[in-house]
């Protein structure tokens, strides 16, 4: 983001762009996405664009409303994007409470967050406040999640390697949390093995292995754009 409604993008897929401006946080994995053509989930776009007026934020300040109203925009006129979304019946796991009192595991607290604001207009605010930050982080060996919904963490863990399936939220917790959990990376049976310990024991919560209707992106038609 560029002052005076500024905005660049840099190295940017196609689908990415497409994943961002539709705001399609449902889907969570490749598999989810059907057609299209090779090159738009490979080849790699910069954007410069200029808005009408100051771009503006979500009420929260991290999601830049206006700019990705301006981005869905750019794609349908200049790579003749048409995309339509539907369900379909695919293996997943099942995000749920692990005990059935519902206490939650050690590592996984309600959130008392305050999260630094990309809208921030105060940049000597904002540098203070370097710590504040929410979403997730992916040290070696664990991952930190704050201020985050259930869904989030559904999103966040299907693309690890040792799960790599679309996971649903059936937790029925409907706030904001902290947590962390450490685990052994990796992509075999032990590795998911360990993580699945990891997410009983230290947030109490747990992967049940399911058949449901998932959302699917389907992209009808795009057109590699003419350069500028």
């Amino acid at each position: 983001m560029e002052p005076n409604g500024g905005i660049r993008m840099t190295g940017y897929r196609l689908i990415n762009l497409i994943l961002g401006a539709y705001d399609l946080r449902a889907i969570q994995m490749r598999d989810q996405i059907v057609g299209g053509p090779s090159w738009v989930y490979t080849d790699r776009f910069d954007i410069v664009a200029k808005a009408e007026g100051k771009l503006t934020f979500d009420a929260q300040g991290r999601r830049p409303a206006e700019a990705l109203k301006m981005l869905k925009s750019l794609i349908e006129d200049r790579f003749a994007v048409k995309v339509h979304t539907e369900e379909r019946v695919m293996r997943a796991f099942a995000l749920a409470l692990a005990r059935r009192d519902g206490k939650l595991g050690p590592r996984l607290v309600e959130s008392t967050a305050e999260c630094t604001r990309t809208g921030a207009s105060d940049a000597a605010t904002a540098a203070q406040s370097a710590d504040r930050w929410c979403g997730f982080r992916h040290p070696p060996g664990k991952v930190e999640g704050r201020y985050v919904t259930m869904s989030e963490v559904s999103s966040y863990f299907a693309a690890v390697s040792a799960i790599r399936r679309p996971i649903e939220d059936r937790t029925h917790l409907s706030g904001r949390y902290d947590l962390t959990v450490e685990y052994t990376e990796g992509q075999d049976a032990a590795a998911a093995g360990n993580l699945f310990t990891a997410f009983r024991e230290q947030l109490g919560l747990k992967f049940d292995t399911v058949r449901t209707q998932v959302p699917v992106l389907v992209i009808d038609h795009a057109e590699r754009p003419t350069p500028d």
